[in-house]
């Protein structure tokens, strides 16, 4: 009997009762209370910007896992690629290919930081900037250390330091502001 009403409940449910688990999701992450216009502003902005470089660092490292798979249907070698344009920068064999796979590999975990960040933002955390900035520390000196700085010139698009720029800015400003803010409260109590 029990199963056939859970099978009777499950046969009822409609896209719309999803919509409640995800706003208590929702606020669960980003916090009950709304911030002001400037500081939404900043997170969108730099939430936008988040997902287009963590779906390219996802896309990537995709495609270095998959570059056999891509060698055995498209007849090219995304290795080989890989492999030529590590030797330009001055690596040897295969080093580059292993560097820039585990490179891929640890952004993924560093741009989760950087979402904690990106949460904290939104909230409004004093805390943030040495989150959301270390997380950029970090991936810079990764980015730095395993894959030189030739890399970041020659090989990172015009577009992601675009995005890059917009992050750092705006979150500096915003955090600058944040940090005014929060001392004239100190100052007042």
């Amino acid at each position: 009997m029990a199963l056939k009403i859970n099978k009777e409940k499950l046969d009822k449910l409609s896209p719309e009762d999803a919509i409640p688990l995800v706003l208590r999701v929702r606020k669960w992450i980003l916090g009950k209370k709304r911030p002001d216009a400037f500081t939404r502003w900043v997170y969108t902005i730099n939430i936008l910007a988040w997902v287009l470089l963590m779906a390219w660092n996802l896309i990537s490292y995709g495609v270095v896992l998959m570059s056999d798979f891509i060698k055995a249907n498209k007849g090219f070698s995304v290795n080989e690629i890989l492999r030529s344009k590590g030797r330009e920068m001055g690596f040897q064999g295969q080093d580059f290919l292993d560097m820039v796979t585990l490179y891929y590999f640890l952004s993924i975990f560093v741009w989760g930081i950087i979402f904690i960040g990106l949460v904290l933002i939104y909230r409004k955390s004093r805390y943030y900037g040495g989150i959301y900035f270390g997380g950029f520390a970090l991936h810079f000196a990764m980015m730095f250390f395993m894959l030189g700085l030739q890399y970041f010139l020659e090989h990172v698009s015009s577009f992601d330091k675009v995005l890059y720029g917009i992050m750092l800015i705006s979150g500096f400003i915003h955090y600058t502001l944040l940090m005014k803010e929060k001392n004239a409260e100190l100052g007042n109590e």
